[in-house]
Order: structure tokens, then C-alpha cells, then sequence
């Protein structure tokens, strides 16, 4: 066994490791994220005085879910056509780049709802846990949930036109950074008070609460669906703005044939 052979696997790795950010992000901030979310988890729990934990945890669970597989499946269905190198062919046709990631956000939503049918009949088989007992209400938040997800993933999109395959891995990591912000299994008062200012300019924490104040009252928090809705609509015309903006850069400084 030769050392030097060794060293040389180790160093080609530390190179990639300083141009491929998803190495990076895949050694700190994942597990960092991951003990953030549940250090406040189990603050939350220390505190807890009520009897529907159970039912918040897994009706965050499932649309978490939601937010999580639309926002990361839109960038990462794009990143199979760079893969399978026919993103050039496609944009090279007369489909309009508008049609592409409408296309792209249609096959998001048909693969979620399937997920979320799926999720919901086990939450009731084997956790007696029925999402759909809150009626409209929860089709009110699992909209807005769809459509700041939808933002999410044109966003997404955007940074890899503009950066390249390089940053392709981050369409699926990105979606996590938020959750500890979202408040997606903790209230967002157990947040240090820095954090609840960002996560109140974020739409998930105001569903996320919403859909807790519904489960708990079983009456529909119609404040914390008009701010989720308002932000939503901010979001999603930036994400359509950001796109036009990166794709006509790119395309016209001729980094567009270089995505491959």
C-alpha cells in the first residue's frame, strides 16, 4: 500500500471538494441544519403542554414534504435534461423557456400529489391520523405551500443557468436550509428572536402555524393565510423576474451552450 497514492485520492478530492460547493454543504451544513431543527424540536417538546404533538409532527411532516420534493424536483428534473445533455436541444426548439419550466412545474405538482395521497393513507393506517378532517382549510395551506415551492424551484433553476451544472446538487439541498425557519415542527416563538424575524418574511411559517391554530382549534387562521398568500405572490413574481433576468444574461454573453 503506497501512501503517496493515498495522499494523491485525498488531495484530488480536497480540489474538488474547493470548486463543488454540494461537497462542502453535504460535510457541514446539512448536519448543522439537521441539529439546529431538531436541538429547537427538543426545546419545543421540554415546553410542551398540549396533546396534539403527534398530529402537529406529522401533518408537518407530510406538507413539509410538499414544499420539499415540488421546490427540489423542479430544479432536479431540469438537471436531467443538462445530464442527459438535451438541454440545448430543448431550448434550441420553439419551446419558449417559459413552457419548459411550466412543463417542469406540472411534473413537480403530478409527483406530489401522488406522494401526498400516498402519505396520507399511511398517516391513517397506521397512525390513525386523518390531514383531510380540516377540510377547506388545509387545501387553503397546501396551495400556498405548492406555490412558494414553486417559486423555490424557479429560483433554483435560475442559479444553475447561471452557474452552471457545477451547482446542480444544491436544487436538492437548498429546500433545507429553510427548514428550521419554517417552523415546520416547532411554533416559531421557540426560535431566538434574530430568527423569528426571518422566518416571519418566509410564507412556510405562517402555514406551518396556520395549520397547527386549525388542527388545534379546528377554526381557519385566515391572518396568517392572507400574510403566507401575500408573501407568496412577492416571491413568485421575483422568481419569474430573476429567471427572464438570468436566462437573457446568459443567453447573450453565450454561457447558455456551456450548461452542459
Amino acid at each position: 500500500m503506497n501512501p503517496v497514492r493515498i495522499y494523491g485520492i485525498i488531495l484530488r478530492h480536497y480540489f474538488l471538494a474547493t470548486h463543488q460547493l454540494e461537497r462542502i454543504f453535504d460535510a457541514f451544513f446539512l448536519p448543522l441544519i439537521s441539529l439546529v431543527m431538531f436541538g429547537f424540536l427538543a426545546n419545543y417538546i421540554s415546553v410542551l403542554q398540549t396533546p396534539n404533538f403527534a398530529s402537529f409532527l406529522i401533518g408537518g411532516l407530510i406538507l413539509w414534504m410538499i414544499f420539499e420534493r415540488v421546490g427540489s424536483d423542479i430544479g432536479v428534473n431540469f438537471m436531467y435534461e443538462v445530464w442527459d445533455r438535451n438541454i440545448i436541444n430543448i431550448l434550441a426548439s420553439p419551446l419558449t423557456y417559459i413552457e419548459f419550466i411550466s412543463g417542469l412545474v406540472v411534473i413537480g405538482i403530478i409527483k406530489i400529489l401522488i406522494s401526498f395521497f400516498a402519505m396520507c393513507l399511511v398517516a391513517m393506517l397506521f397512525y390513525n391520523f386523518n390531514l383531510f378532517s380540516l377540510g377547506i382549510g388545509l387545501a387553503a395551506i397546501w396551495v400556498n405551500i405548492i406555490i412558494f415551492a414553486i417559486s423555490f424551484g424557479i429560483f433554483n433553476v435560475s442559479l444553475v443557468v447561471r452557474f452552471g451544472n457545477s451547482i446542480g446538487p444544491l436544487t436538492w439541498i437548498l429546500p433545507f436550509a429553510l427548514q428550521p425557519l419554517s417552523g415546520a415542527f416547532y411554533p416559531i416563538s421557540i426560535l431566538p428572536d434574530f430568527m423569528q424575524k426571518i422566518a416571519y418574511i418566509l410564507p412556510l411559517s405562517h402555514d406551518f402555524e396556520g395549520m397547527r391554530h386549525l388542527m388545534k382549534t379546528h377554526q381557519f387562521d385566515f391572518n396568517s393565510f392572507l400574510i403566507a398568500s401575500i408573501l407568496n405572490l412577492i416571491y413568485f413574481i421575483f422568481s419569474i423576474l430573476f429567471f427572464s433576468f438570468i436566462f437573457r444574461i446568459v443567453r447573450k454573453s453565450g454561457r447558455l451552450v456551456k450548461i452542459n
